[in-house]
């Protein structure tokens, strides 16, 4: 072994990067490369302390995650009952492993596309109370429900005239929108090296309103949002149509990201590719 794992250029820079993370320095990893016997010691370590930054963060308990749904389910009105709270009791999850992965809930209010919009506004509503001591800010165009196009195309305008446009759907269709209060395990470091957000997205595991339950349950995580340990968080469960911004509509993917002291609700190209923001998925 003449140098590090005898790895090639492209390789034992991108063996640097994750080292750097890890706390080796850039002058212990030049004497490292080269030395084999050094390079067996450098790799265990560097394999420890990976394993420990893997280890699961933002662990909530069940009763401070109850707490805060609880607390929720009053300040929004929602109405959930004594009946949910056990019925959530005698189905909890494991808490999952992964650095990013977390146990929380899927809370839907109504059916088909006014249920998705009421769905969507409920918990963007919790977002800003949660988050009221920073700043909130919510893309204009974020729209949950059909609203007239406003953009000055007079191709669209005549397109659209005064009808509401439909602005926000579910990826699986709008008619699979049901009440429900369920676990689920997600994680939110999945797809961050991905081709484009269309290219990962899927019907079953993407997340739509789910995400917006992390923002408001996970507080502390999307303050950490620094888009390297901690990425910005693409709702690819979701098609958002804005006429005003692409014409040809539905490019659009709703996101959280924390920026400075301020939360934002905003949206992403469907074709994003960047690797600063994941596409959170759904584990079994």
């Amino acid at each position: 072994m003449a140098s590090l794992f005898d790895l090639g250029l492209g390789e034992f820079d991108e063996f640097k990067r994750i080292a750097h993370k890890a706390g080796f320095s850039a002058e212990l990893i030049r004497k490292v490369n080269g030395d084999p016997e050094l390079a067996v010691v450098a790799r265990a370590a560097i394999e420890a302390k990976l394993a420990e930054m893997a280890k699961p963060r933002f662990v909530l308990s069940v009763y401070e995650q109850f707490r805060r749904f609880s607390a929720a389910n009053k300040a929004q009105g929602w109405g959930f009952d004594a009946e949910v709270f056990e019925r959530l009791a005698a189905t909890v999850p494991e808490w999952p492993e992964g650095k990013l992965c977390v146990r929380s809930l899927r809370i839907r209010i109504g059916e088909g596309a006014a249920g998705a919009a009421t769905t969507f506004e409920a918990h963007a509503a919790e977002i800003q109370r949660v988050f009221s001591s920073e700043k909130y800010w919510r893309w204009e165009h974020l729209r949950s429900a059909p609203h007239p196009y406003e953009g000055a195309d007079p191709k669209l305008q005549k397109r659209f005239g005064d009808k509401p446009v439909e602005r926000l759907r579910l990826l699986a269709g709008n008619d699979t929108h049901k009440p429900v209060v369920e676990w689920v395990v997600i994680d939110l470091d999945a797809h961050r090296s991905r081709r484009s957000i269309t290219a990962v997205r899927d019907k079953k595991s993407s997340l739509a309103d789910e995400l917006l339950v992390v923002a408001w349950m996970f507080p502390e995580l999307i303050r950490a949002i620094d888009y390297d340990e901690v990425p910005g968080l693409f709702a690819g469960g979701y098609e958002l149509n804005v006429p005003e911004e692409d014409g040809e509509g539905w490019r659009d993917v709703p996101c959280v990201v924390f920026s400075g002291s301020q939360v934002e609700l905003g949206a992403g190209w469907h074709c994003d590719d960047g690797s600063y923001d994941s596409v959170p998925a759904l584990r079994e």
